[in-house]
């Protein structure tokens, strides 16, 4: 047995949702966060870098990734504006069917005092060399519990921007549901 397949591993999840079609196929979304309106899975993307490698997947709403027992897994959420316009916020992972894979989500935040973002007011123009400013990363982290094969809905909340250009408001919440599969 190699060292990867007996020690915990991090594997992270980034979730990315075009959220025009999400406005466009579901305009009235429940606005309870405990009933989120179940969607199709044509506007969800999902990228891990499983180290234990992917079942099938990438870069679809279907992901099914591998995990042991003891591994960290992390989930993060964006539009497809980086949200800037809409904003997506990756709220809950609950288990539907199948064997509980995952122990208890919490949201989890790190600071990066120094973050590199494009530099607007860069010389070249291309945004480049980067500046530094203080920013927030959050992710919604479990410990993968024991084996089987977990059907779990990804929830999350859908915010747009509003007319004034510059606060974004509640649409309301949304769910999918990939898999996870624990040898």
């Amino acid at each position: 047995m190699s060292n990867l397949n007996a020690s915990a591993v991090d594997i992270n999840v980034l979730i990315v949702i075009d959220t025009e079609y999400v406005k466009a196929h579901y305009p009235h979304p429940s606005k309870d966060q405990n009933n989120p309106t179940p969607i199709n899975h044509n506007s969800e993307f999902m990228i891990a870098n499983d180290p234990r490698g992917i079942v099938s997947g990438q870069g679809t709403a279907d992901l099914n990734f591998k995990a042991n027992a003891g591994d960290s897994v992390s989930f993060t959420g964006t539009s497809i504006y980086a949200n800037a316009d809409d904003a997506v916020i990756v709220y809950g992972i609950k288990q539907y069917s199948g064997a509980q894979v995952f122990n208890k989500f919490v949201a989890n935040s790190v600071n990066r005092t120094e973050a590199a973002v494009p530099n607007v007011d860069s010389s070249s123009n291309n945004g480049l060399p980067a500046a530094h400013v203080s920013t927030n990363f959050i992710t919604l982290d479990s410990k993968v519990r024991n084996s089987g094969t977990e059907n779990f809905q990804v929830q999350f909340a859908l915010y747009t921007l509003d007319a004034d250009g510059q606060s974004q408001s509640l649409l309301g919440y949304y769910q999918w549901d990939p898999t996870i599969t624990v040898s």
